[in-house]
């Protein structure tokens, strides 16, 4: 079964997105005083409001979406995590093959009492973002309950095999 994400996600998201976008608001701007003057500049000079609407409104939006795509789900063999917005991409890792577990909350994340997992394969790394703390540490805690089985249960294999 999958799990949703708390709503407190949702708002992390938008202000996530604010903050880009902010950040391209002072970067066109930059660019638009120091280029002004030339031809380039007064060719698409109003154009350059209409690109920031766009991206305004994409930033609004986009979060929602993101927010109720944003799947993850764990089995006792893999875990699973959907999410995107245009492309919608989906994370299988099975459980065996994980090599470190760790839990990261950036500043943005500790305001909103939020944290992440990253799940690290020999293939890469995956990450369950949007957590609570409480959940996160529940997910890290049983995965690494899990990870200790199958270290159990191949040790025990590798003895059987080796006595007969």
């Amino acid at each position: 079964m999958y799990e949703k994400l708390n709503k407190k996600a949702r708002s992390l998201m938008l202000l996530s997105e604010m903050l880009v976008f902010v950040v391209l608001v002072v970067i066109m701007v930059g660019a638009k005083m120091i280029f002004s003057e030339t031809a380039f500049f007064e060719t698409i000079g109003s154009w350059i409001y209409v690109v920031l609407g766009v991206l305004f409104l994409g930033c609004l939006i986009s979060p929602f979406i993101r927010y109720e795509r944003y799947r993850y789900r764990f089995t006792e063999e893999e875990i699973e995590v959907k999410e995107g917005v245009i492309r919608l991409e989906r994370e299988i890792v099975p459980i065996e093959r994980l090599h470190k577990i760790s839990m990261e909350s950036g500043p943005l994340d500790r305001i909103f009492g939020l944290s992440k997992v990253i799940v690290t394969t020999a293939g890469g790394d995956v990450v369950i973002r949007f957590l609570e703390v409480e959940k996160a540490e529940e997910i890290v805690e049983r995965l690494k309950r899990r990870i200790n089985s199958y270290a159990i249960e191949s040790r025990e294999g590798a003895k059987h095999g080796t006595e007969e």
